[in-house]
């Protein structure tokens, strides 16, 4: 679990305490941008002191109805899933700087524009990229980390079902959806076999959750109605966040006065990930060899869809075309009508994988030693760009 101790701010302080105070906090910012500017930031106290006052400062201009300052952006945090460590990390990609702050914690330049991170890998299995850099700047260089062929790192993909869940986390506040099949299938597939060639909406603030609730009760659009991200609103007491999460484990802090409870929903949501990864991979095949022959133990994932496969041959072919956002390599073959069987690597890290695939369901085949995250990459990008009520069986 990730914690730090608390800094109280009281937000809404009047007359000759509101002008000190705000006094104040714009010294505590000097020199908290004199700390990361002068390597000072020696711990993760001083790491997380410096983004509770960014998104203190962030919360304090938006409110006002300011700008944000040219040089101030928001906090974005990206979970990792992955399968190597920091050495063979720091072998395999071009890290200008890698800095030690303290254990598993550690300042990072990369990129042509010199990007800089912060990498938090106290899990060894999932790693937090944090970073004030523009939204753009971050998620081109977390997509860079990503597509690299046996990277040995992927993103969390976040099941609709459990990004729903995550709206208990806090007041829902927004929402996004984004459905474009056109950048995984070919427009030809997308105009004889799918009803909307992209859809995107997004609604924040009052109405949002309501907005939501009659689209996904529209058979028709409830069929392609895929979250990209939510926005939520944590209190504790006087303490609060306002935090938007994406369904591949970015996330952007858009204010508050609490970096706890934005380590705090990083933590419940990288549990509650860890825990369904770590059934899926309980679930897969295993071999056991004797006198009298081979056991097999563990069993399939199936992927169940509500929005049939009409030509699946073509389908196929553009999931396993070695592109992102699926990063899957096979041969298919044809077994019989509407049945047919795939083998091939997953990319990201060079595990076998084997599919077969029907109208109505994907079954997938991972060897125990395989890494669980392909079915979870399979599966949401199969709801983001062809049906968003595909659903997982095991």
């Amino acid at each position: 679990m990730i914690v730090m101790d608390r800094i109280d701010y009281n937000l809404k302080p009047n007359g000759e305490i509101a002008f000190k105070q705000k006094i104040y906090y714009k010294y505590l910012r000097i020199i908290k941008k004199c700390k990361i500017m002068n390597n000072q930031i020696k711990n993760r106290r001083d790491l997380f002191d410096f983004f509770e006052e960014n998104i203190l400062h962030t919360y304090e201009n938006l409110t006002d109805g300011q700008e944000l300052d040219y040089s101030q952006n928001l906090l974005k945090t990206q979970i990792i899933e992955t399968n190597i460590n920091v050495n063979l990390f720091k072998k395999k990609y071009s890290i200008k700087k890698f800095s030690k702050i303290s254990n598993n914690l550690a300042e990072l330049v990369i990129g042509k524009n010199n990007s800089v991170m912060f990498l938090d890998s106290s899990d060894s299995r999932f790693w937090l990229f944090y970073s004030l850099e523009k939204s753009n700047v971050f998620n081109n260089e977390i997509e860079k980390l990503m597509n690299r062929v046996n990277s040995g790192l992927d993103y969390t993909w976040i099941p609709i079902n459990m990004q729903r869940d995550f709206r208990k986390l806090g007041k829902f506040r927004g929402l996004g959806t984004t459905y474009k099949p056109k950048e995984v299938f070919s427009e030809k597939y997308v105009e004889d076999n799918l009803s909307f060639g992209d859809l995107s909406i997004k609604s924040w603030g009052r109405g949002s959750e309501k907005l939501y609730n009659i689209l996904e009760k529209n058979k028709e659009t409830k069929k392609f109605l895929s979250l990209s991200s939510i926005g939520i609103k944590k209190t504790v007491a006087d303490d609060f966040v306002l935090e938007d999460i994406g369904y591949n484990g970015n996330f952007t802090t858009r204010g508050g006065n609490s970096i706890q409870l934005h380590l705090d929903i990083l933590d419940h949501i990288n549990n509650e990930y860890s825990t369904l990864l770590k059934t899926i991979e309980d679930g897969c095949l295993s071999y056991q060899t004797n006198d009298t022959g081979t056991k097999i133990y563990g069993d399939c994932i199936i992927i169940n869809l509500q929005n049939r496969i009409n030509n699946i041959e073509e389908f196929i072919s553009n999931v396993i075309s070695s592109k992102k956002p699926f990063m899957l390599w096979g041969l298919q073959t044809k077994l019989e009508k509407d049945y047919y069987k795939v083998k091939g690597i997953d990319l990201h890290n060079g595990d076998k994988y084997t599919m077969e695939i029907s109208p109505d369901w994907i079954r997938l085949y991972l060897d125990k030693s395989a890494c669980g995250n392909t079915a979870l990459r399979i599966l949401v990008n199969i709801q983001h760009y062809y049906d968003s009520g595909a659903s997982l069986a095991m």
